[in-house]
């Protein structure tokens, strides 16, 4: 579970903190015979942590760029070929900083993780690893100091500064790879928290940075908890799209590999393709839709020529967020409410409110628009955060949660909306054609 991710010189983002932290004091009266989820309650007080975390904010203020960025650490850490400095982004109004950081602070069985990642175009300046706040390790240009906890019978401190010198180098004394991601996928033996970081960050968080969410991605995601029973994820995703008032009777998926020829690229309409270069080989997805006909007859439709794009893509959105539900994970996603209707993206968040769906700990971080859900019946103080932008200090973000500790008459009874919409809060936009 995410608590915070510190974020510096990234895109438009110059210096921000996003703060996972339920911080409105007490808990609230009765909570545990709530069916919601006032807060995810991972230990002691001080670790409780928001379920929801809604980023509302103008046009063009630096939304996107939140869910970016963890996109960007996760592919840093975890690319299989590609150095981290090849994910240098800096924002380009402001040059006096020359490197961007990340710092993301996670709860992983009631331990307290702190990765910090901090680099450029070049090489990787800083990188550490923290537990309950002792150091796991720390490299500061190339020059690494491990703990006792890290170091082992044949990997003393030489041996691990070679590994950086030698695994995480560019071969011209810059490193460009994440010890991290060395250690854990060369290593796992060597040290269980080195390996626990690192596949919480590679297969912990589910990034949604576009509005492409195949069904065939949702599945690869969701099967493992059936199992690897495709035909079974997809029954529970039609279950849940059912209950969404969609009346889809079934989905089924059908995947194929051909040999790459010219014959072969003219596909059915509705198909879906992914070319397999290597391989030299195409792979065909065709995903079919049954519905009744009102004789009760089924009939068939494609998918992804015949059924509108708010029904693929919630489809597709509830067979990740199940696979994030079961596995506790957290899920950012960008323009959440894209062709969706307003009672449908409310309910999709209320499954990582409500006791029955998340009982693991899963998280929902998204942009949006949709002034709908801000309904004190849905997000508290903590889970709803508004961007803003200004020329000197680049993209800001502030819970509402913050104005109340500032004094402001900020409460959960209070009517989000309308405070937004008259922009008590800031980050909306002053159009004037």
């Amino acid at each position: 579970m995410i608590a915070q991710f510190k974020i510096k010189n990234f895109r438009s983002i110059l210096d921000m903190t996003l703060d996972f932290r339920f911080t409105e004091g007490k808990a609230p009266n009765g909570y545990k015979n709530w069916d919601t989820l006032p807060f995810l309650d991972v230990g002691a007080s001080d670790n409780r942590l928001v379920p929801c975390l809604a980023i509302f904010g103008a046009n063009a203020s630096g939304k996107t760029n939140i869910v970016k960025a963890m996109h960007t650490l996760r592919r840093a850490v975890t690319g299989k070929d590609t150095p981290a400095t090849e994910y240098f982004e800096p924002n380009k109004l402001h040059d006096e900083q020359d490197t961007t950081l990340f710092e993301l602070t996670a709860i992983l069985g009631g331990d307290v993780f702190v990765y910090r990642l901090e680099y450029n175009g070049v090489e990787i300046r800083q990188e550490s690893l923290t537990k309950n706040d002792a150091p796991l390790y720390g490299i500061n240009g190339q020059k690494g100091v491990f703990s006792s906890a890290i170091r082992a019978e044949g990997y003393p401190q030489e041996r691990l500064q070679s590994i950086l010198d030698v695994e995480c180098s560019d071969g011209k004394g810059h490193q460009t790879t994440c010890f991290l991601k060395r250690v854990a996928q060369n290593y796992a033996g060597l040290n269980a928290d080195l390996k626990r970081m690192f596949d919480a960050i590679d297969t912990g968080f589910v990034v949604l940075a576009d509005n492409d969410i195949p069904l065939p991605k949702a599945l690869d995601l969701l099967s493992p908890f059936h199992d690897g029973d495709r035909t079974a994820a997809l029954a529970e995703i039609v279950a849940i799209v059912r209950m969404l008032d969609i009346d889809i009777r079934s989905i089924s998926v059908s995947q194929s590999v051909f040999a790459q020829t010219d014959e072969n690229l003219a596909l059915p309409k509705g198909c879906l393709v992914r070319m397999l270069p290597a391989e030299k080989q195409v792979e065909v997805v065709d995903i079919r839709s049954v519905h009744n006909n009102l004789r009760g007859v089924p009939v068939e439709f494609s998918f992804v020529a015949e059924e509108s794009e708010g029904t693929q893509r919630v489809a597709s959105l509830v067979g990740v967020m199940l696979a994030c539900l079961k596995g506790g994970k957290a899920l950012f996603v960008d323009e959440l409410e894209n062709s969706l209707h307003p009672l449908l993206v409310k309910e999709l968040i209320r499954m990582f409110k409500d006791k029955r769906y998340n009982q693991e700990g899963a998280q929902l971080v998204f942009t949006t628009h949709n002034t709908d859900i801000l309904d004190n019946s849905i997000l508290r103080l903590g889970e709803v955060a508004i961007v803003r932008k200004t020329p000197p200090a680049g993209t800001l973000v502030r819970r509402l949660v913050d104005f109340k500790e500032e004094g402001l008459d900020v409460r959960n009874v209070t009517n989000f909306r309308k405070q937004y919409l008259d922009g008590f809060y800031s980050g909306i936009p002053h159009p004037a054609i």
